[in-house]
């Protein structure tokens, strides 16, 4: 009776100290994490509309956005933060939008966990990036059509043409992308669940900041 009485003493007071001990470290923990958190976004607007200083418009049912605005005021773009469920995971993701939220100008996967090789290629490669940064008309001609950018369509999909902001984006397959309009998304191949998810929830987060943005009383 000793000896189990001991045992689990002993088991309570390990149990406290390791609460305790992990309570520590997230403790310290958590402005690192929240530091780095602010500077991966801050970096993505940046991105997604280059030049620009964001204020942030909308905090609210899950949805973020921002104003990007120049130096003299003028508003430059706009870019939205949400989430939604992919084929593994939650997709989060920033889609950038022109000022009168009529076209979209670009679109970051900030976090996924699509199927390695083929569900993954909702995300920018580090490449098409660093050309998309240098590249003022966001157009990277030929590599648009190739379906495993899927990406790069949602910067511009033909020279001075980019896709719908008004929730309507529907994802086509068999068909190469210069077939296609402005309200029509090109699947990657054999990752069709993966695209249909991004472009639900690009569609769900344009209808959302409408909506709010209404509710509000204007833009």
């Amino acid at each position: 009776m000793k000896i189990t009485l001991h045992m689990l003493a002993t088991l309570i007071v390990v149990g406290m100290l390791s609460g305790g001990g992990l309570s520590l470290v997230n403790d310290w923990a958590e402005p690192f994490i929240e530091e780095n958190q602010r500077r991966v976004r801050d970096e993505a607007i940046g991105f997604l509309v280059p030049g620009g200083a964001p204020e942030q418009a909308v905090d609210q049912d899950g949805l973020t956005a921002w104003r990007v605005r120049g130096e003299d005021g003028t508003l430059k773009g706009w870019v939205v933060r949400y989430a939604g469920t992919g084929f593994q995971d939650t997709i989060d993701l920033m889609v950038a939008l022109d000022p009168d939220r009529q076209e979209i100008r670009g679109l970051k996967v900030l976090d996924d966990s699509e199927t390695p090789g083929l569900g993954t290629w909702i995300r920018l490669s580090p490449d098409h990036q660093a050309a998309l940064a240098g590249a003022s008309d966001r157009y990277l001609e030929d590599a648009v059509g190739d379906a495993k950018n899927f990406p790069l369509q949602f910067f511009a999909y033909d020279e001075g043409e980019h896709l719908s902001a008004e929730g309507d984006l529907k994802v086509v397959k068999g068909k190469p992308r210069e077939q296609l309009g402005p309200t029509e998304v090109q699947s990657i191949t054999a990752a069709t669940i993966s695209s249909v998810a991004v472009v639900d929830i690009v569609n769900e987060a344009v209808l959302k900041l409408d909506t709010i943005l209404a509710e509000q009383g204007g833009a």
